[in-house]
């Protein structure tokens, strides 16, 4: 018996015929999804599945030969819009969260997707768009990020708090060894402070600009020693870092810095550089931090682990898993490299641990320098 869709010749069944199933299957989609024709005027939808419609609150005739923009509305980025825009004149995949609006004028978060149909000659035929409602998603997302705003507010005013209470007690203490602990005390936990400012202030509570976080360290210490006479290069890249490792790195650049004002250049003039970026003939392209002063270098030798502020970077190095190297600067000072793990595409640290190896020298045994803050500079 001869099938109804079969030729007789034994050949294909008409084309209108074998697109039968696949337009059936793409009604019944319950993905909400849109094809467009770029042929035609304005790149209008041709075709839209129920659950579109049940998704934008319009009825068929009302989304079929227009195109796609009428969904957005006031609240609308025009930079994503204008990226979609461009994307379809490239012939190109793209994907983003945009905000559209249902027929009753409701705004939803639309996690949009859109690829191009290519036909064999590689030629755009078709655009396939997706649509998800996202909005949920997306202010769950925003409540947290919220919250952990509001959470690094009250660590920085809290930290503010624990520093003026250490400003205070150094009033009533006599200079000497326990003055100058409290000062070096006092310039850790404005570090801590000044971080968590930053991270209240990102769009990103996830990650943390820390060439942002490097400029106010190095500035604020700078102008709490007093020291018009040191030249600053600050050479940052727009590096980002998980807010995690934020803490740990910002205290190693803070004893860095301090000990580079204390013992490269206590009493001359001098260079102090700040690198954040990546050293590719160094580390095979692993970002780096780095700080370099062109003192008169080390000493010939320090018993391991006699500062207080290098055992602090030694063990928030093995915190972070990062490679720490102590050696002579050229012409002449000390330059000290933090190599950050490598990470992969998603942010996440390769599983690896590189040794930290121990300096060979340090400049001095440690002694707090000038506090950074009014509190502390005082009698």
């Amino acid at each position: 018996m001869t099938r109804p869709d079969a030729l007789a010749d034994g050949g294909q069944p008409p084309p209108e015929r074998t697109a039968l199933p696949f337009a059936a299957a793409m009604q019944a989609a319950r993905l909400p999804m849109t094809i467009t024709d770029p042929h035609r005027s304005d790149n209008p939808i041709v075709f839209a599945t129920a659950a579109f419609l049940r998704l934008t609150g319009y009825g068929r005739s009302e989304v079929e030969g227009r195109n796609c923009r009428f969904l957005q509305g006031a609240g609308t980025d025009p930079g994503a819009a204008a990226r979609i825009g461009h994307a379809l004149s490239a012939g190109r995949d793209i994907g983003l969260d945009i905000l559209n609006y249902r027929k009753d004028g409701t705004p939803f978060w639309n996690a949009l997707s859109i690829s191009p149909i290519v036909c064999g000659a590689g030629m755009v035929q078709y655009f396939v768009a997706t649509q998800v409602d996202v909005t949920e998603r997306l202010q769950d997302l925003q409540a947290r990020t919220t919250l952990l705003h509001e959470v690094d507010h009250r660590v920085k005013n809290t930290l503010q708090m624990i520093a003026a209470l250490v400003g205070t007690q150094m009033l009533a203490v006599p200079d000497g060894v326990a003055r100058e602990t409290l000062a070096a005390t006092l310039r850790r936990i404005e570090t801590l402070a000044t971080l968590h400012r930053r991270l209240h202030q990102s769009d990103d509570v996830t990650q943390v600009a820390i060439a942002d976080v490097v400029e106010d360290i190095v500035t604020d210490l700078l102008a709490a020693a007093g020291r018009p006479d040191v030249a600053v290069t600050l050479d940052l890249a727009p590096l980002r870092v998980p807010a995690e490792t934020a803490a740990p790195l910002a205290l190693i650049i803070n004893e860095l810095v301090t000990n580079a004002l204390k013992y490269a250049f206590p009493d001359r003039p001098g260079r102090l550089t700040v690198r954040v970026g990546s050293a590719h003939d160094r580390t095979g392209g692993r970002d780096i931090v780095e700080v370099v002063d062109d003192g008169p270098g080390m000493p010939a030798s320090v018993p391991d682990g006699a500062t207080f502020g290098t055992r602090i970077v030694r063990m928030l190095a093995r915190q972070l898993r990062a490679g720490l190297d102590w050696a002579p600067a050229t012409p002449q000072g000390t330059c000290v490299t933090l190599a950050l793990p490598a990470r992969r595409p998603d942010g996440a640290a390769v599983p690896e641990t590189p040794p930290v190896r121990a300096p060979a020298a340090v400049q001095a045994a440690e002694k707090p320098s000038a506090p950074r803050s009014a509190a502390a500079a005082m009698p």
